[in-house]
């Protein structure tokens, strides 16, 4: 690759030189070409939207043609953009913790591999996305002020620098408007209470500048998974739906008073009644509990953006504009299972809280299970003290009584974003313009999760639960002393089924709960600021269809990450099981005193950017141009720098006939949170069960870097339209996070022994931390971390077609048909290594859900075409979307038998293959008199259910479309409005 950049520098010093020879002797001036429009992919101003560069344009107009869809809607249906984050997703590591939020992710390479942009400058990250790994929150972006999105298609890192490796998305907001205009809509959603967005904007035109304001609102409303008949599974149609070994009622082992087994572990007999499922933990009986009917398929959100914006005119050729931005989303009650298990191991109860450390133990004093006892005889075998809890957590089918409705335990997400900027620009001199611009933003996320606190939980099964309890007294049950009933004795009827108990005793009270219970809560945030200024023109040297523009600028990056905890789940304050007990802060296993979820530590980091770019625009001939581009960038320190070019080139073949094609190295540099200290903690399964899986910074790592190329034909005879181009990705040094699947199967591969007592895997089974022996049933945790990966390669084609029938049988309509495709030809993955074991072998990712990997789920062919009719007046469009079959890769799934059926031997084949999807959207757009326009929009006309994939919710959420049918109707009125 670095021939390849020698390559370029060469090529560029020759054009160069060469254009310069060829007018040495020429001394005629020739008059610069003016113009204030500069399109996305080039820094030179006046650059035509139909250059060498592969620019998708969506107008205003085409949206509200398509019923004005939400940002989410727009970025779900484009066929270069696979692998989305916006729908709830809670049960996908990728996913967690950011819900609420939205990326886009052109060619499936990663949303942090996509730039996003408003008005072509920066916006900061989300902190929480994909573990903060550096991707823009698109949920954030004030539509009602865009007046188109420009979409390259391309490697653009020697225009933009780093995160521009697939492309770039540039929300472009809306020019020369003045008057007034106020709109809305109200979506209709069976199920939910339905959506609705409102909207204002004004402009201004005055002698002293330009003004515009926009607002917005968009309301979400919260849609169940009990509302989805297809979100709901038995286990013997999808165990992976939402089914946990760990429920309650659970199962115990019953002990003596020297805490030895006096028989073997009891399974709730209740659990059937209440909603269980009898299953089998290897030899053991537990009973199953499926927490996604507790979970929504759409969380209620709320959402608030405002921008201003002035134009002012400074003399004759110098223009100032000012730019603030602020939005704000709230998740006010995400639903979650009612309560996490405590998984035990390192997070297990100390001896300060129970008489056997590391063990849940509830002796048969304990009223609910003296009252199981009575009911249930033989149940509890002679000689029994205590017991042992046995894959039980504190909450399950009864719900969470804290949190009222359906019992789901209720945590929220918020995020606040906002952007100042300033740009003055004009001209320098009579040959030079300028640039100069300042942009300072930030996104604070916070969230809160309900968790228990390990040892609270431990005294409560002993009777010394409850803030005012003297536990050295050891008055169980009396004092203000509390007793926690982990069994069904305590459950007076099933929140999902409503069946009642008739060995209901009484209910844990809400004190008990309040103590034992605690939300975690974290606030992060990303800071961003960008100094930059440029210089662009045309160059006193004429090839053969006119002067050389080029540009040359420089900029400045500031980024800022803060990450802070409350007190439950700091590392600092609270570091160990013990430490909410005794005070204590020094232990083996700093894991802090939750039973799920790890504490962490507060972080405070930055980092400091500079980049140097330039560009030159080679007009050759009246049918052939080029551009040639490069950026030097430099992190400092351990990452370094990096030189990127790019030639990119287009031919006028004949009148209707163009190529174009370009050519590059790419980049991305880390995020702050990849090469900062400390780690954050995502859930994802292990084993079959949900498990805490820390994620932890790695300063060592190095920016990736790609090599991209183009290939694209553009054939415009008529009324015709026609674009095919061809895409190349080739990445090195991919920055990833370690495959929790890849490194689980290493470890404990799919009946073959385990590699727990290979000395080969000593340094990889140290990741682990386990409840009791190395066993994969017995992972309580895993360490994982960021690192410079695999090499990735991937290619395909787009497609861009549409045709214009005019005057349609002299009716005065007009008649488009069009559509667009991307079918990815191939995406491969290399090796992957970690503690020098190779734990991935290479693999393609192009048509595989690609589960916990390091690629997104990647259909091979997303494709949308459309019929658009219009009068005057009138328009109407009908849009057919098609995503095409992938595959399950988790290959033991569907060819084994499953271990936990009570009946053994039973193999379950379906939803290796996620079929394909076809869906069909209709609005039809009405202009009124007295600036009116109204539409009718019917998204989904025929209800099609999202293909079955073996996931939580019976879906895969990055890809499908779970809502279904839904009717929506909107307004806009303008009052003298225009531009």
């Amino acid at each position: 690759m670095n021939k390849l950049k020698g390559m370029f520098f060469y090529a560029s010093a020759i054009a160069l030189s060469g254009a310069m020879a060829a007018q040495a002797q020429e001394e005629e001036t020739t008059e610069r070409r003016v113009s204030t429009v500069t399109v996305t992919g080039s820094l030179i101003q006046g650059t035509p939207e139909d250059a060498a560069l592969p620019v998708d344009v969506l107008s205003s107009e085409d949206l509200l043609n398509q019923g004005s869809p939400s940002a989410l809607d727009i970025i779900k249906s484009l066929p270069v953009s696979s692998g989305v984050l916006g729908d709830t997703n809670q049960f996908d590591g990728r996913a967690q913790g950011s819900e609420g939020s939205g990326t886009i992710n052109l060619r499936g390479l990663g949303a942090s591999r996509t730039l996003v942009l408003l008005d072509g400058k920066r916006l900061a990250s989300n902190p929480f996305a994909f573990a903060g790994s550096g991707a823009v929150d698109t949920n954030i972006l004030p539509l009602a002020a865009v007046g188109r999105i420009e979409i390259l298609k391309d490697g653009a890192a020697a225009t933009y620098g780093s995160d521009a490796v697939a492309g770039v998305v540039n929300f472009i907001t809306r020019e020369n408007f003045t008057g007034y205009e106020v709109g809305g809509d109200f979506k209709a959603v069976p199920g939910a209470d339905g959506d609705y967005t409102l909207n204002g904007i004004a402009g201004w035109d005055t002698n002293f500048g330009d003004f515009l304001l926009a607002a917005g609102i968009q309301h979400r409303s919260e849609l169940a998974t009990t509302e989805r008949d297809f979100a709901q599974r038995s286990f013997l149609e999808n165990p992976q739906a939402g089914y946990s070994l760990v429920g309650n009622p659970g199962a115990f082992l019953p002990v003596s008073a020297a805490f030895s087994p006096t028989g073997g572990v009891r399974r709730d007999p209740q659990c059937a009644l209440l909603g269980g499922v009898p299953l089998l933990a290897g030899a053991n009986p537990v009973c199953g509990f499926q927490f996604t009917p507790f979970d929504n398929i759409v969380e209620e959100e709320d959402r608030y953006q405002v921008l201003g914006k002035a134009d002012f005119e400074i003399g004759e050729t110098h223009n100032l504009t000012l730019q603030g931005f602020y939005s704000a989303t709230e998740v006010p009650k995400i639903a979650f299972s009612p309560s996490f298990p405590p998984v035990g191991g390192a997070s297990g109860p100390t001896a300060d809280a129970s008489i056997v450390p590391g063990q849940f133990f509830v002796p048969l004093t304990n009223p609910g299970f003296a009252s199981l006892a009575a009911q249930n005889p033989g149940l509890v075998p002679a000689g029994t003290a205590g017991a042992f809890m046995i894959a039980t957590r504190p909450l399950g089918q009864a719900g969470n009584a804290l949190a009222g409705g359906r019992g789901a335990e209720r945590s929220y997400r918020e995020y606040e974003h906002y952007r100042l900027s300033a740009e003055l620009k004009g001209e320098l001199t009579e040959a030079i313009n300028y640039t100069a611009s300042v942009t300072t933003g930030s996104q604070i996320g916070r969230r809160t999760n309900e968790d228990t606190v390990v040892n609270r939980y431990a005294l409560a099964l002993r009777g010394l639960g409850g803030a005012n309890c003297n536990v050295a007294a050891n008055t169980p049950g009396l004092n203000n002393c509390l007793w926690f009933n982990p069994f069904s004795t305590a459950i007076r009827q099933s929140a999902v089924t409503g069946a009642t108990n008739p060995q209901f005793t009484a209910a844990n009270s809400n004190e008990v709960l309040d103590f034992i219970l605690e939300d975690s809560f974290t606030e992060q945030e990303y800071k961003l600021t960008v100094i930059e200024g440029v210089l662009d023109g045309m160059l006193p040297i004429t090839l053969g269809d006119g002067q050389i523009g080029w540009a040359a600028g420089a900029q400045y990056r500031k980024e800022e990450y803060d990450r802070q905890y409350n007190d439950i789940a700091n590392l600092n304050i609270n570091p160990c099981i013990a430490t909410v007990t005794t005070g204590t802060t020094t232990c083996a296993q700093p894991v802090g005193v939750l039973g799920f979820l790890a504490g962490s530590r507060p972080l405070t980091a930055e980092q400091d950017i500079y980049a140097l770019f330039g560009e030159l625009s080679l007009p050759f001939s009246e049918n052939f141009n080029a551009s040639l581009a490069a950026r030097y960038e430099d992190y400092g320190g351990d990452i370094g720098s990096t030189f990127d070019p790019k030639l990119s080139a287009r031919w006028q073949v004949a009148e209707p006939l163009a190529v174009r094609g370009s050519i590059s190295t790419t980049f991305r540099g880390p995020a702050l949170t990849q090469v900062a200290t400390g780690s954050v903690t995502s859930l994802q399964s292990v084993g079959g069960t949900f498990r805490a899986v820390d994620i932890a910074g790695n300063p060592s790592l190095t920016p990736e870097s790609a090599l991209t190329y183009n290939l694209g034909v553009i054939y415009q005879p008529g009324n015709f339209n026609l674009s095919v181009d061809y895409w190349n990705f080739d990445f090195e040094d991919s920055v990833i996070t370690e495959p929790v699947a890849n490194i689980v199967s290493a470890v404990f591969p799919t009946g073959l022994p385990n590699n727990c007592a290979n000395p080969a895997f000593a340094a990889l089974v140290a990741r682990f931390t386990f409840t009791g022996a190395c066993a994969v049933a017995n992972v309580s945790r895993l360490n994982t971390r960021y690192t410079n990966g695999p090499q990735i390669k991937t290619s395909g084609i787009d497609v861009l077609a549409d045709y214009t029938f005019e005057d349609v049988a002299g009716k005065g309509v007009d008649l488009e048909l069009g559509g667009s495709a991307s079918y990815v030809l191939e995406y491969e993955v290399g090796e992957i290594t970690v503690e020098g074991v190779t734990v991935g072998r290479p693999f393609s990712a192009v048509g595989f859900l690609n589960f916990q990997t390091v690629a997104t789920p990647l259909p091979e062919l997303k494709f949308e075409a459309y019929a658009n009719a219009s009068t005057e007046n009138i328009n109407a469009r009908l849009t057919a979307r098609y995503i095409g079959e992938y595959e399950d890769q988790r290959t033991a799934l569907f060819t084994t038998p499953n271990p936990n059926f009570t009946t053994p031997g039973i193999i379950l084949p379906q939803g290796q293959t996620i079929k394909s999807f076809v869906s069909y959207d209709g609005t039809v757009v009405v202009n009124l008199p007295a600036e009116t326009t109204v539409s009718f929009s019917i998204e989904n006309i025929l209800d099609t259910q999202p293909p079955f994939a073996r996931l939580e919710l019976n879906y895969d959420p990055f890809t499908g479309d779970a809502v279904g049918r839904t009717f929506k109707i909107g307004f806009t009125k303008r009052f003298g409005a225009g531009g």
